[in-house]
């Protein structure tokens, strides 16, 4: 993922703090507040199983409704 994408959902962190920041924790803010383009992009940086696996971990209510329906039934099904 290019800089711009991520800054996208890393507002609140300097672009030398992003470099540092664990996966989990990025994947985690890509699935609250990414679009479908950026989630598809850190499933191909990730992994597939990365970001199912913290999908899984994540409580319903930190992604909109509509998203983790689409998510849950879709694209990690």
């Amino acid at each position: 993922m290019n800089k711009k994408d991520i800054k996208a959902v890393l507002w609140d962190f300097s672009d030398d703090a992003i470099g540092s920041l664990p996966g989990d924790f990025i994947i985690r803010r890509v699935l609250s507040y990414g679009g479908i383009f950026l989630i598809v992009k850190a499933m191909r940086e990730y992994g597939d199983d990365a970001v199912r696996r913290v999908f899984a971990t994540m409580k319903p209510m930190s992604i909109s409704k509509k998203k983790y329906h689409y998510l849950k039934n879709f694209l990690f099904a």
